[in-house]
């Protein structure tokens, strides 16, 4: 997907969607960008899959995208591979870009292999959100086995300036510091001047409910995570997106 500015208002520029991967546009709430949901067609995806997704916000532009409902990786097949997910966001310079997909569900056995790359040129902002939980505790499954590879990496005016990597293959590690938690959301923010973001984010981080929560900045990255079991994070996660946007997420989140 490809956004610009023209006549006063962001449009829709470019599109390419092949199943299993659609995109819906709809209505935004008065004085919101446009929004893109993506779907899934296939209701989830499972080892021998790829799915690459680009969202391109030209100058001045803004927009946001989510998805549906959450993105399911099914168990592999034994002795199977792995599926794997692409996404690449661009963000001109003037532009704003809010990437909040919903949770991705890894099930029981499922291998995924994902990797987020933002380019945000000098005076764009990006606001980005990946939640991802292992295994199925309401139907009393947990995640003991499978591969989850989830990295992440941030260009400034092409610059490296943070990159990020979570592998978990097999049970949760409590080493890692999930101890029993089985969800874990990252929020992502990059701005020109990120510092008065970062102490709102603190600020609203410090109130959060049954959660562990956290948030640091790296080069100018703002980096949040929170922690805990997937119906609390959830919940925690949209209370701080909906306080830090100063808007309520698109409705997609709340059906």
């Amino acid at each position: 997907m490809v956004f610009a500015f023209r006549d006063g208002r962001t449009r829709l520029a470019d599109l390419y969607q092949r199943d299993p991967c659609r995109v819906l546009f709809p209505e935004p709430e008065p004085d919101e960008p446009p929004q893109a949901v993506l779907i899934t067609t296939s209701g989830g995806v499972t080892d021998g899959d790829t799915l690459t997704m680009a969202v391109e916000v030209g100058a001045d532009a803004r927009a946001v995208a989510t998805t549906q409902a959450a993105e399911k990786i099914y168990r592999a097949a034994k002795g199977g591979g792995h599926c794997i997910i692409d996404v690449r966001l661009e963000v001109a310079a003037g532009a704003a870009l809010d990437w909040l997909p919903q949770e991705t569900i890894v099930f029981e056995g499922a291998r995924l292999k994902r990797r987020t790359v933002a380019e945000v040129a000098g005076g764009g902002a990006l606001l980005a959100c990946e939640m991802v939980v292992l295994g199925r505790a309401a139907s009393g499954e947990r995640y003991v086995s499978g591969l989850l590879l989830d990295a992440w990496s941030v260009r400034r005016s092409g610059r490296l300036v943070w990159t990020d990597t979570l592998r978990v293959e097999g049970e949760t590690p409590d080493g890692a510091g999930f101890g029993t938690a089985n969800a874990l959301a990252t929020v992502i923010g990059v701005w020109d001047e990120p510092q008065s973001r970062f102490d709102e984010a603190r600020a609203l981080l410090e109130a959060a409910e049954k959660v562990r929560a956290g948030v640091t900045l790296v080069n100018g990255v703002m980096v949040a995570r929170l922690l805990g079991e997937a119906t609390a994070v959830r919940a925690a996660t949209i209370g701080f997106l909906t306080e830090f946007r100063g808007s309520r997420l698109p409705r997609v989140w709340h059906v």
